[in-house]
């Protein structure tokens, strides 16, 4: 059965710290959680991630401005009370159980490369990921352009970009497309 997964990230070039992830199953299955050990203050340094990832992120604004009609200023901070924010060690459980109860899994994302780092990761090196989780991920991306098709010619995502739940529910839109497209052929 295929797992369609998306996460979301931070790429420093010696660490790619899980910032989020979503997971939807062929059955209907959903998982999603959010890292409350990601390092926030680098994420607020990095102007792609301030506008694409973190407005889809469980935060709270500020506190404290000066005046009651006054709005507080700057990005806020992770909810860490917030359901969806987990500690990398509960996201590891989650996510082995959410694979472990999938009868011959199989994942696929788009773009894979990246987010099957960032999902082994939490288990810490390759050699400590759990027997039942694959190795390696299917790329979306590479089906496409086995079926002569450019990321262009894929179905677009209409809303929640860069919310790796709605990412992933996408991902799976795109697998049925090109499972049409194979069909047709």
């Amino acid at each position: 059965m295929k797992i369609f997964y998306d996460t979301e990230f931070l790429d420093t070039g010696r660490v790619i710290d899980l910032i989020s992830i979503g997971m939807v199953a062929e059955d209907g299955r959903e998982l999603y959680a959010v890292s409350g050990e990601f390092d926030q203050n680098a994420v607020r340094r990095h102007g792609w991630l301030m506008a694409n990832v973190w407005p889809s992120l469980p935060t709270r604004r500020h506190e404290g401005t000066r005046c009651a009609t006054c709005r507080p200023s700057g990005p806020g901070h992770l909810d860490l009370d917030h359901p969806d924010v987990r500690s990398r060690k509960q996201i590891a459980r989650m996510v082995a159980e959410f694979i472990g109860d999938t009868p011959a899994p199989e994942l696929w994302a788009y773009y894979a490369a990246y987010d099957h780092v960032a999902m082994a990761q939490l288990w810490g090196p390759m050699s400590s990921l759990p027997g039942w989780i694959p190795m390696q991920t299917d790329d979306l991306v590479t089906e496409a352009k086995r079926l002569g098709l450019t990321p262009g010619n894929l179905p677009a995502q209409a809303d929640g970009h860069h919310n790796a739940l709605a990412d992933a529910r996408h991902n799976l839109a795109m697998a049925e497309y090109l499972t049409e497209v194979a069909r047709d052929r």
